[in-house]
């Protein structure tokens, strides 16, 4: 690493006054730190860092300094460094060390890459797997939980949690007639399958599996099929709640914590069709009737199409895992945004910045998705749910859906619009550079319609023929928004300039 890098991390630390996610400093000036293994972890764990050894943090009364002060024996420290990572590590790390002069103060940097998805959770061996693996969390190396280990090592494993057998449940906890369309569907897409028996087809498809001599339902099978799945899971079912304010702990006016409250349950579809009928009671809809056409329009809050994906990813996608049985999954409804909190965060290699590419990604529950798929309904668009979100509240010109991965969930928030002022900091700057490509647009719009009066009226015409010629219909709006403009820049001539909203007024362009 350069010098001129070392120093450019050095300046953030100081203006942030506070260590970052990939940022950490070790003083290191009167031996090698008792500590820092949870830093190499972490930085492994989570997105990469470096570590500054030689540079001390200071604390005055009114801010955080971060000072050179040089390590106190540059080959020592190297040697402790590259025998940590080679020995006390699984997997071992690599790190890249660099020595920097900086005023006569030698700084060792220590570069962590983050390792392969399928390789973590990188953890410091003589504390073991569950003490020892940390993940970086703003400036601090946590541990990381139970949660956070299962999630890796399941992932390098290959286990398919949707794939689990239900023992307590039995065929008969199926819906017959569901299962019979699937049959159906699958028999069509797959001609080979009419040979098979129903039970066959069931198993070969994962709705069924055998644990010895005995056939149970799985979780995809019990979540896509089941009569009633809350029999085996109570709660794997949504919560939905609509706040009358801002925030959870407002109230409404005559003292109302909730404004409408459910408890959503059933199989997978079921709950879909449910909460969207929830959604679709809590909205305000504005009747927009057209100048030009007289025609209705309904325009709801948020987008319905942008809705859906969201309820359906959260159902379909969230993690099924024994580790989250005891976890529903929530639906916020406030005045200014509708929050859905999916159980699980991003599955697998799954990052926030592939979600921006519009790429396939890893799917959590393949089977699911795959019956779904056959059954037919809520997951005819597959892997098009995010650029679905963002494609349609563009349309409705409000902000994009903001996505937070978050270390056990994963949320997805839609703005209403109505209070721009209590946007976080992301979404103003995004509705000012929206702002402006609409006033553009609007702009270049206008000046359309403008050209197309002023050519028009290369004779002498009334309003009424410029607003057929244009298809107009309200005569008041026209006149304000056109006619009075255009006379007003000279552009238009009234052929009765004493009387401007004569019966026989008519106009030429000039």
């Amino acid at each position: 690493m350069k010098k001129e890098h070392v120093l450019r991390l050095i300046q953030e630390l100081n203006e942030k006054q506070t260590e970052t996610i990939c940022i950490e400093a070790k003083t290191a000036n009167h031996g090698k730190p008792e500590k820092y293994y949870d830093t190499v972890s972490s930085f492994a764990n989570t997105m990469g860092g470096t570590i500054l050894f030689g540079v001390e943090e200071k604390k005055t009364k009114s801010k955080t300094i971060f000072v050179p002060v040089g390590v106190y024996d540059v080959n020592d420290l190297q040697k402790n460094i590259t025998n940590l990572c080679s020995t006390d590590f699984e997997p071992i790390i690599r790190p890249k060390i660099s020595i920097v002069d900086i005023d006569g103060k030698n700084i060792v940097t220590v570069e962590i890459d983050m390792i392969n998805q399928r390789n973590k959770p990188c953890y410091y061996k003589p504390k073991g797997l569950h003490n020892g693996s940390y993940i970086r969390v703003g400036d601090r190396d946590d541990h990381m939980t139970e949660y956070e280990i299962y999630k890796c090592i399941s992932y390098r494993d290959n286990v398919k949690d949707d794939l689990r057998p239900v023992v307590r449940a039995s065929l008969k906890d199926l819906d017959e007639k569901l299962l019979n369309r699937f049959i159906t569907n699958a028999k069509a897409d797959k001609p080979k399958f009419a040979e098979f028996s129903d039970e066959e087809i069931l198993l070969q498809f994962g709705v069924l599996t055998q644990v010895e001599d005995k056939i149970f339902p799985t979780v995809a099978g019990i979540m896509v099929f089941g009569i009633y799945p809350q029999k085996f899971f109570p709660q794997w079912f949504v919560a939905a709640i609509v706040i009358p304010g801002f925030e959870v702990a407002d109230l409404g006016e005559i003292g109302q914590r909730f404004d409408d409250n459910k408890r959503i349950e059933g199989n997978i579809s079921e709950m879909y069709e449910e909460t969207i009928g929830f959604l679709n009671r809590n909205m305000k809809v504005k009747v927009i009737i057209s100048d030009k056409t007289g025609f209705r329009t309904d325009i709801t809050q948020y987008p319905k199409d942008a809705l859906r994906e969201a309820i359906s990813n959260m159902l379909i996608h969230r993690d099924y895992s024994p580790l989250k049985t005891g976890v529903y999954s929530i639906i916020t409804v406030y005045k200014d945004r509708i929050e859905f909190r999916n159980v699980g965060n991003l599955y697998g290699s799954n990052t926030l910045e592939l979600l921006e590419t519009r790429k396939a990604m890893e799917v959590r529950n393949e089977t699911i998705v795959k019956l779904l798929e056959t059954l037919g309904g809520i997951i005819e668009n597959r892997h098009t749910g995010i650029s679905t979100m963002q494609d349609k509240m563009k349309e409705a010109n409000l902000p994009n859906p903001i996505f937070t991965n978050e270390r056990e969930d994963f949320v997805v928030t839609f703005y209403n619009g109505e209070y721009p002022e209590l946007y976080p900091i992301e979404l103003k700057e995004q509705q000012k550079t929206q702002d402006k490509a609409h006033d553009k647009a609007h702009d270049k719009a206008h000046d359309d319609v403008e050209g197309k009066i002023i050519e028009y009226c290369n004779i002498e015409r009334n309003i009424y023929e410029i607003m057929e010629f244009i298809g107009y219909k309200n005569r008041t709006r026209f006149r304000r928004d056109y006619i009075k403009p255009l006379v007003e820049k000279g552009k238009l001539k009234m052929t009765i300039p004493h009387k401007p909203t004569s019966r026989n007024q008519k106009y030429i362009s000039k």
